[in-house]
């Protein structure tokens, strides 16, 4: 009896001792991942000259050689630059934008959950002028070798407010876009679809879709599209938004939308890009 006992217990023990190597090997994996992706990022900014671009804010009118270089200097599309160079305060903008963008920041990359980073400078960035139903992206936050990033919906552009879905255990909320300013890199884009409708989109969104639960797994283990929307995750917050109106803003039509999915759509313009290569964009 006692020899079945004592080959019992080395089971036992053979048994959670392989569960321990098991688990420790697991995260070994995940925590060597987290070192991966940190070391394989880089914080794009140009390796060319800052230029003396206020004069060209002052003219009457551009040509496209001097959008193009508005935008080497800024990040700025055409739209953004005509839009804000209306007043002075914008034109203090986009001069403040510009200087961001050269500046040679340090990057840090911070925890804010198990095996999950997000890269971010010691000091802020400027975000264009914003509209109701921009969308702003970025690739900055990772989960272990995973690097999924961020999204969130403009809905309320003249005060620089957001709708987010933001983490495990967050409900959907509203925020301040300038969440978004110290982080490595972001990218601002316009739906294109008439204006009003998008402000038709922001406001469903603050009266429908906040205080829903977080799942990463909305679209894998549940509907991608349901009428009432009861679980979401950043990007596919905002996809939803766009759906719920019949605008399919997905680019590869998968079950899990990825911020990456929306900045990569035809259905989008950039308006601004920081942190992110001016050519590739988030390619």
């Amino acid at each position: 009896m006692s020899v079945i006992k004592t080959k019992k217990r080395k089971g036992l023990l053979i048994t959670l001792l392989a569960v321990l190597i098991f688990l420790v090997s697991v995260f070994g994996i995940l925590q060597l991942g987290c070192v991966y992706t940190e070391k394989s990022w880089e914080h794009w900014r140009p390796n060319y000259e800052q230029k003396d671009i206020s004069g060209l804010l002052n003219k009457p009118e551009l040509t496209d050689a001097e959008y193009t270089l508005l935008y080497r200097q800024t990040g700025l599309s055409q739209s953004a630059i005509d839009e804000m160079r209306c007043s002075q305060e914008g034109k203090q903008r986009i001069l403040k934008i510009q200087k961001a963008l050269f500046t040679d920041y340090k990057v840090t990359s911070d925890m804010f959950s198990i095996f999950t980073y997000t890269e971010e400078i010691n000091g802020y960035t400027q975000l264009c002028a914003l509209r109701d139903g921009d969308i702003i992206v970025t690739s900055t936050t990772r989960v272990s070798w995973w690097r999924y990033g961020h999204a969130a919906i403009v809905v309320d552009g003249e005060n620089e407010r957001i709708a987010e879905s933001i983490a495990p255990g967050v409900k959907s909320r509203l925020d301040d876009a300038a969440t978004f300013n110290n982080l490595a890199n972001f990218m601002v884009l316009r739906p294109k679809v008439e204006q009003a409708k998008k402000t038709e989109i922001a406001q469903y969104v603050k009266e429908n879709m906040l205080q829903v639960p977080y799942s990463l797994t909305t679209g894998i283990l549940s509907k991608k599209y349901k009428e009432e929307l009861t679980n979401s995750q950043c990007a596919h917050f905002v996809w939803y938004a766009y759906k719920k109106f019949g605008i399919d803003l997905d680019s590869n039509g998968g079950g899990l939308v990825k911020p990456q999915d929306i900045a990569l759509s035809d259905k989008v313009e950039v308006v601004q890009v920081y942190g992110f290569d001016l050519d590739k964009l988030w390619s």
